[in-house]
């Protein structure tokens, strides 16, 4: 993990999360970072919260369902967790599921201009809730 400091135009290491992962979700809530899900060579469905005034990881609640190439977003103080993939055969997940509360959808993350009941591969929706604080 590392970090930007734009006003040096520097990045800096940080403390590393616990478990190794690409193809996750990532939001702030409450001034932590959180990564959700993601792929280690298989599917999580772990979430790690990271404190910058700590700069430590710690394990929290994971998500019901492994997925992978998911979209996180924070509404209403709340993380939620949309979409990906969650088996071997690549098959998308059909319903949010939340690490913390309430359930979202997303639009077109089939791609073709619908709103559907299937939303792999939602991570590559820009989702942008919230505000990061400093």
């Amino acid at each position: 993990v590392e970090r930007y400091d734009p006003a040096t135009n520097a990045w800096e290491a940080m403390a590393p999360m616990g478990t190794a992962r690409s193809d996750h979700g990532v939001a702030m809530l409450d001034g932590k970072l959180y990564a959700v899900g993601g792929f280690d060579g298989g599917r999580l469905s772990s979430v790690e919260r990271y404190d910058p005034a700590a700069n430590a990881w710690e394990a929290v609640a994971p998500v019901a369902e492994l997925r992978d190439e998911l979209a996180v977003a924070v509404l209403d103080g709340k993380l939620y967790a949309v979409g990906g993939f969650n088996d071997d055969d690549g098959s998308q997940l059909g319903r949010a599921v939340r690490p913390c509360a309430g359930c979202v959808g997303g639009g077109d993350a089939d791609g073709d201009g619908s709103v559907s009941s299937r939303r792999g591969g939602a991570g590559r929706q820009a989702v942008r809730c919230g505000r990061v604080q400093r």
